[in-house]
């Protein structure tokens, strides 16, 4: 019988041998911290030695905090927040320093956070939180990028990096079960390599990804129906990988990943004044239609339909607004709605990566080619309410109509005191027709891109550098169907394609002079940009109750040049401590707003200073990373709701500029064997300097630079602890538990409307504070047969927090939501590795 062996370090006891003396023996078995090799700047060095601010998430780590995509990153990592776009799964916003894309549903768009997949530039927001099938590491860039990842990193970068073959026979397996009925299946497999590399054809090796997620509805539909925020998700990953020679790789990877699911509950929290000064709210305003309706009502002659559809009507929807009132803000457990939110995306994408190592070119060094083609298409349909406001008519025609429709009811019915007339009947054949939604989508888009990167990656004695030219093309399609204040807006279409053409050529070198023993370097880039970008319009004629809008349509082209660059300066101070000085610039491509007729906008470009240090201690036990940095955003691209003719549609407007300022702490620590504590914390403050005046068709305007705000936490903190419990026979016990925490942010810069010809500028709907706690216990590294298997309980949100994760102001149409995070979630994982 195999004896069995129990070794506990309780934590208590690791703590207090600190406490006693530093020198005693056991200490001496302390772990160094781990080393992480990125390849940020198109070269593996670690991430102590990388002049820039860079956290890395290894495999270990994505394993512990359940990292599937780049939604789950938010709050994760220091200095990275943002939120998924309302009504559109899979659609994330990723802002870094303050400062982040917009509306991540708008095709028109670029980010300011540039994703990357395997070194392939992912080009819209649109589909951009789907899973990967396998993932080696995640690094993120903090800071604008301009030099080697280019256009639309002025944010900062984020590096998805996925496994590559191995040669070797290997499975590695993960099943899920958990709250809400979650599953999850992930299958990857490496197959034996075949050949030998130098020889004939050389060595091939194969390896294989897949992955299912699935969850039921974190809310119930209260209509029986399916109900919201459920993940349905399935991806996988074939890559290859072919070595000729030992100077000369090949890769090729095919990813694609499905999702069809049903999207949050958009909970209505309150309703926005009727008149420009604030005092008229709509309830009240109801009420007092409804005694107008009941007084016609009485009146002989009068249309019956006042008493048989109207009177009922205006009852019903002032009762679902008195609710929604009373309730305000907090999340529910149910919710109805005229059409559940879903979303189906579909994303595929190939990549070929070639290597080739000349070696020693004489005064060029040891020189890398590499080459880097791929192609990715992404499809997403959407469609559904915003809100949870259920309008839907009974066999009767009653309902709870949008307050819009009731105001506009009095409007035709006060001339005539209650009698029908052509007007009237119109609206109410159009109530017939489209019903009385207050909102509802129905976007079809079409996406696909192709690149090509070269690059010539160089090192001598002296000198690392790196020379790049970078080919980028994309072409859209948008196809919008969306009803909002239904019937009062009417139903049309909002068509357009657009593309991109860009071509830009980089280069980044890093010199060590001699003079100084090899503890200084300095860093210069420069990047040249040239795009062009057009779009086509054509947006049918809309028919309103009212009359018809007639069809436009128009063509345009705009070309956009850019230089980007970086100087760094970093100095050694001991093998243990570095600091770096570095000054970087970016821009974010101008373009056409395809949701807004005829709407350009700027580019946007940043100047940013930092300075940061490095710095291991302690034995490389103690690790210490921080930066100060100060940045100017000028022609500042913002993404606002707008209600545009009876529909709400994303604007975009150069904001002018903004001056802002903060700073970054990561703390690792390794004070007792097998314990890892960790702190981050981030801080940024500034908002705008300039914002363009908020004018109304009176030609009244206001002033707006004081009410615009950032769309991102002041304050981010990230604490966790990772330990062994104990060793055993069977297995290793490891706890794990994190704490995110972030304060209030605004949700967007500013809420605007034009309410009879006058400007109104709305209060924000302030995101409240959240504090998330996350935490995992797990048997590991369980012997079975030639294999490996670990058992691990964990749970996400532990204290329920209710936090919302967007809002939205409706402004005119009437209506305030907001959408929240996952309640407390748990369940338990099963993975195996051969």
């Amino acid at each position: 019988m195999k004896k069995f062996r129990f070794a506990p370090r309780p934590l208590a006891l690791a703590l207090s041998s600190i406490a006693v003396g530093m020198s005693m023996a056991s200490q001496a078995q302390v772990t160094a911290l781990e080393e992480v090799i990125v390849t940020a700047q198109k070269r593996a060095e670690s991430t102590q030695e990388t002049p820039i601010s860079i956290t890395a998430l290894t495999t270990d780590a994505l394993a512990q905090r359940r990292i599937e995509n780049t939604q789950d990153l938010i709050g994760q990592v220091p200095g990275v927040a943002g939120f998924n776009a309302p009504g559109s799964r899979g659609t994330t916003s990723l802002a870094i320093r303050g400062f982040g894309g917009g509306s991540p549903a708008n095709l028109s768009l670029d980010p300011a956070v540039a994703v990357y997949l395997d070194g392939v530039y992912v080009g819209k927001m649109q589909g951009s939180a789907m899973d990967v099938a396998e993932l080696e590491r995640i690094e993120v860039l903090r800071g604008p990028q301009g030099t080697l990842y280019g256009r639309n990193a002025t944010a900062g970068a984020v590096n998805f990096i996925s496994r590559k073959p191995t040669g070797e026979l290997g499975v590695r397996a993960k099943g899920t079960l958990g709250k809400y009925d979650e599953q999850e299946l992930k299958l990857n497999v490496d197959l034996p390599s075949v050949g030998e590399v130098g020889q004939g054809l050389g060595k091939l090796s194969a390896a294989f990804g897949y992955q299912n997620r699935e969850r039921d509805p974190l809310y119930d539909n209260l209509n029986g129906g399916p109900g919201y925020d459920s993940i349905d998700r399935e991806a996988y990953r074939i890559a290859l990988l072919w070595e000729p020679t030992d100077a000369l790789s090949v890769d090729y990877s095919y990813d694609s990943s499905d999702l069809d699911e049903q999207g949050g509950l958009q909970k209505v929290t309150g309703f926005t004044a009727l008149d420009p000064a604030g005092n008229v709210d709509r309830i009240s305003a109801m009420q007092g239609v409804l005694q107008g309706a009941q007084f016609w009502a009485t009146i002989p002659g009068s249309d019956p339909r006042i008493a048989s559809r109207w009177i009922p009507s205006l009852q019903e929807t002032i009762g679902v607004y008195q609710a929604i009132a009373a309730d305000g803000q907090g999340r529910v457990d149910a919710g109805a709605s005229d059409f559940v939110p879903t979303s189906d995306n579909e994303v595929e994408g190939h990549t070929l990566t070639l290597n080739w190592e000349l070696g020693d070119m004489g005064a060029l060094g040891d020189v890398t080619l590499r080459s880097i083609t791929a192609y990715r298409e992404l499809q997403t349909y959407v469609f559904g309410d915003l809100e949870n406001i259920d309008s839907t008519l009974d066999e009767n025609g009653i309902g709870a109509y949008s307050d819009l429709v009731h105001l506009t009811l009095a409007q035709l019915y006060g001339p005539s005191s209650g009698f029908s007339y052509p007007f009237v009947d119109g609206l109410w054949a159009s109530i017939d027709q489209l019903g009385v939604n207050h909102s509802k989508q129905d976007t079809l888009s079409d996406y696909e891109q192709t690149s090509q990167e070269f690059n010539i990656i160089g090192a001598t004695d002296r000198v690392d550098y790196v020379l790049g030219l970078y080919y980028f093309e994309d072409e859209g399609i948008y196809d919008r169907r969306a009803i909002f204040s239904a019937p009062l807006a009417g139903a049309g279409t909002q068509f357009y394609e657009n593309s991109t053409d860009a071509i830009a050529g980089f280069t980044q070198a890093t010199w060590r002079p001699a003079a100084m023993d090899d503890r200084l370097s300095l860093t210069a880039g420069l990047r040249y940009t040239e795009e062009t970008k057009d779009i086509f319009y054509d947006y049918s004629a809309v028919t309103t109750p009212f009359g018809q809008t007639p069809a436009r349509s128009v063509s345009r082209e705009e070309n956009f040049y850019n230089l980007s660059g970086n100087l760094t300066a970093a100095y050694q101070f001991t093998d243990d401590l570095n600091a770096f000085l570095r000054y970087a610039t970016g821009y974010r491509s101008g373009g056409f707003n395809g949701e807004v007729f005829d709407n350009a906008y700027d580019e946007e470009t940043m100047e940013q200073w930092e300075l940061g240090v490095k710095s291991d201690w302690w034995d490389n036990r103690l690790r210490i990373n921080g930066s100060l940095y100060t940045y100017v955003y000028e022609d500042v691209q913002v993404s606002q709701i707008k209600t545009e003719n009876g529909t709400a549609t994303s604007q975009i407007s150069n904001a002018g500029e903004a001056d802002r300022w903060g700073g970054e702490l990561e703390v690792q620590v390794a004070p007792a064997e097998d314990l890892v504590l960790s702190v981050g914390y981030t801080y940024v403050t500034g908002d705008f300097e300039k914002f363009p005046e908020l004018c109304g068709t009176s030609g009244v305007c206001l002033e707006t630079k004081d009410r615009a705000k950032r769309s991102a936490p002041s304050n981010q903190i990230n604490a966790s602890a990772d330990y062994v419990f104990a060793r055993t026979s069977f297995g290793d016990i490891r706890g794990y538990v994190q704490v995110n925490w972030q304060d209030e942010w605004y949700e967007s810069a500013l809420w605007t409307a034009n309410v009879s010809g006058q400007p109104v500028i709305y209060d924000h709907q302030i995101m409240d504070e959240r504090t998330l706690v996350d935490a995992r216990l797990s048997l590991e590294s369980i012997q079975v047969g030639d294999g490996v298997m670990s058992v691990a309980l964990w749970g996400r949100n532990l204290t329920d927090d209710d936090y919302p994760i967007f809002g939205i102001n409706f402004g005119g149409l009437g209506l305030t939501t907001e959408e929240y995070g996952p309640p407390r979630t748990y369940g338990l994982d099963i993975t195996y590795e051969y």
